[in-house]
Formats: structure tokens, C-alpha cells, sequence
């Protein structure tokens, strides 16, 4: 059963957080999109707050794509200390494995949102999870969550073989993938998100962004790394004093996992 804390509660270790020097921001919960049900408080009013605070970065996950409403929208959009981030798990790109999944939106349902999540930040990170070989899954199947990822273009997707657990429905279904069946598809599946991650990289090169610093670089200590507001891990010069702070970069090149960065002042 789901329980949500007092705002009030939640603001208040902000602020001493805030007074403490800290940075960011994490909101945790199973589904942020149902805080505050039943009482007169919601996520995107919590989000406002905490932004009026001057937080300098908040992020939040996860949050369920059948009740991602048009008000967290705009609070995202609206909010300049929100992270242009988004996890939005789709599971599957096919509608009669979302319904046997009982995720209760549609696939069309599903890029709405994105659409809308997109117009309102064309600068949007967003990420998944997708899980293979559900019972039942055919190929045809599978190849619609294969155009999803394509088509939404994602920054990283965590993606998983369907496992059988007792006690659940999907134990009980017939049809279970066989093995080797389900480990093709998974690594037909990461091809597919590394084509993706490595276009939305690419696509950031020349672009500028606030890197909160979080490490010196294991391998060479005149580099240290950190995250930009899309949650994707930027190098760059520098030196165990900027560990801790929010350094302003321009994007110099991309990989697969990290982007390479110079600062701007």
C-alpha cells in the first residue's frame, strides 16, 4: 500500500539539506506520480516547492506512464531546477503484451506522452526499462518494442530477460520463451538502445550543459566526471576541488556510456 509523506516533512529536510551545501536532489518512490493521493497534495506541487526553495538540481523517479499527467509536464517544463530528465518505464512496445502485463496504457498512450514530454523540452533525456520474452511473446511482437526504442530515441534503457516468479500470473501463463529464444532477443535489444544512446549523443555535441562534478577519474587525474542535467556522465579537465560542484561545459565529443566536455568560462 502506497503512503506518501507530509509536504511539509519533505520541505523541511530540503531546506536543511540546502543549508548543508547540498546540490541535488533525489525523490524516490515506486511511482512519484501517485504523492499525495487523497489529500490536497500532488507531485507537481511538491516539485514547485522544492524548485521555489532554489534546490539547484532536483531529479525524481519512477514515475508510471498511465497517470503521467500534463500538470507534472508542465512543472518540469515550468521549473528551472528540475533535471531535463525522465525514467519512463514502457516494458514493451506491443499492446497485447502491455495488457498481459496489466500495465494499463497503450503503446499509442505511451509515445503521447513522450510527444507531449518532448514539446514541452525538445532537450529531454528520457530512459526505460523493457523486459523480453514475457509468456507469449512472439516475434512480431517483439519487433514492435524493437520500433519503440528507435522511435522514441532513448538516452539508456535498462532491459531484462523475463524471469518466472511464483505466486504472479505470468507464472501461470503458458507459452513461457524458451531460452535461447529470449537471449537472442535481448541482445538484439541492447544493439538496438546502444544505436539509440549513441544518437542521442551524438546529437548533443556543440551543446552546453551544467555538469554537477562527482569524482576525479580512475584512470588519469587531471580528468574528473560528473552528471548533466540529463543524467549522462560528462568528462572533462579538471582537478579534486570541483568535486562538488555545477560546472558549465560545452559538449566536445560522444561515446557510448560518457560525453567529453570543455568549460565555458
Amino acid at each position: 500500500r502506497e503512503r506518501s509523506r507530509k509536504m511539509d516533512d519533505i520541505l523541511r529536510e530540503a531546506e536543511g539539506l540546502l543549508h548543508s551545501g547540498v546540490k541535488e536532489m533525489m525523490l524516490l518512490g515506486q511511482n512519484v506520480n501517485s504523492y499525495g493521493t487523497g489529500t490536497q497534495d500532488s507531485f507537481p506541487k511538491l516539485l514547485r516547492a522544492l524548485d521555489a526553495l532554489g534546490v539547484p538540481r532536483i531529479r525524481f523517479m519512477t514515475s508510471h506512464p498511465k497517470d503521467l499527467s500534463d500538470e507534472l509536464i508542465d512543472a518540469m517544463a515550468t521549473s528551472p531546477h528540475i533535471c531535463s530528465h525522465l525514467h519512463l518505464p514502457v516494458q514493451s512496445g506491443n499492446n497485447e503484451i502491455l495488457s498481459a502485463m496489466n500495465r494499463r496504457y497503450t503503446r499509442e498512450q505511451y509515445l503521447d506522452k513522450v510527444q507531449k514530454l518532448r514539446s514541452a523540452m525538445p532537450e529531454i533525456g528520457l530512459t526505460t526499462d523493457i523486459i523480453v520474452a514475457f509468456p507469449g511473446e512472439t516475434e512480431a511482437q517483439f519487433e514492435d518494442t524493437l520500433r519503440l526504442v528507435s522511435e522514441v530515441g532513448y538516452d539508456a534503457a535498462f532491459t531484462f530477460i523475463y524471469s518466472k516468479r511464483e505466486g504472479t500470473a505470468a507464472a501461470k501463463m503458458e507459452d513461457q520463451v524458451p531460452r535461447e529464444v529470449s537471449g537472442e532477443r535481448l541482445n538484439r535489444l541492447l544493439a538496438e538502445v546502444e544505436a539509440s544512446t549513441k544518437r542521442a549523443h551524438l546529437q548533443m555535441i556543440g551543446k552546453t550543459e551544467l555538469v554537477l562534478v562527482e569524482a576525479l577519474s580512475k584512470r588519469d587525474a587531471t580528468q574528473v566526471s560528473g552528471k548533466g542535467r540529463r543524467n549522462i556522465t560528462v568528462t572533462l579537465d579538471g582537478t579534486e576541488t570541483d568535486i562538488g560542484q555545477i560546472v558549465p561545459v560545452r559538449i566536445t565529443s560522444a561515446a557510448v556510456n560518457t560525453l567529453r566536455a570543455e568549460r565555458t568560462k
